[in-house]
């Protein structure tokens, strides 16, 4: 991961027109049942993101800016919308640097904003899960698991889903990029970035990490 082809795909990004992704959204027949799946732990759909992490399913990345949001419709403090991503560390000699936040997660491992059945952050939910089940890959589109995701015929309701997502798809992605280059450059030459080199925290840690999220560098005691 460099500065450098991150700002290619940035640029291919900015030039490529969202509806050009609507037609394979729309062809996974997806519309949002607001079932809570993705809110919640689903064991048998964890991500194996390399030999040191298997990341829960509903580990959540979110931006600075969908935290503040969240915090302004809630009222919430920042430690209880986020915690540091624990699934994305490096360790470095007495130090764990920490990419980014994710949703806060209970003890019974579900969204904390996901209650008796309704995600009560709806309207302010972040970017990431106004795209999901769908992630842009490096050959288009790419497509989690959800319960909603069904082979029916296109409809009214599912073309302006779709619309929605592939809005919402781009921006998030252009943004996901953005923010990696502003860690990038915020970790220096401390390390490079690489996704064979980074581990996950064991359940039971205990003790300060270093968050870099692209906007500021934040210690944090987990």
């Amino acid at each position: 991961m460099d500065i450098i082809s991150l700002r290619k795909r940035i640029d291919r990004l900015v030039h490529t027109h969202s509806s050009s992704l609507i037609p394979e959204i729309e062809k996974s027949g997806f519309s949002c049942a607001c079932c809570g799946w993705c809110c919640c732990r689903n064991f048998d759909y964890d991500v194996r993101i390399n030999e040191n992490i298997l990341r829960p399913s509903n580990a959540i990345s979110i931006f600075p800016g969908d935290i503040r949001r969240i915090i302004k419709m809630t009222g919430c403090k920042w430690d209880e919308v986020a915690e540091p991503d624990m699934y994305s560390c490096v360790l470095e000699e007495e130090d764990v640097l920490v990419i980014g936040w994710i949703l806060k997660r209970s003890n019974e491992e579900n969204c904390v904003f996901y209650r008796n059945g309704v995600c009560t952050i709806y309207s302010c939910r972040p970017l990431i899960c106004r795209c999901y089940p769908f992630f842009m890959g490096e050959n288009g589109i790419e497509i989690m698991y959800c319960n909603s995701l069904k082979e029916i015929t296109v409809h009214e309701k599912v073309h302006e889903n779709s619309v929605k997502i592939s809005k919402a798809l781009k921006r998030y992605e252009i943004k996901k990029l953005q923010s990696y280059i502003r860690i990038i450059e915020q970790i220096g030459d401390k390390l490079k970035l690489n996704i064979d080199s980074m581990k996950s925290l064991p359940d039971d840690f205990s003790g300060n990490v270093i968050v870099f999220d692209g906007e500021k560098i934040s210690k944090c005691k987990l």
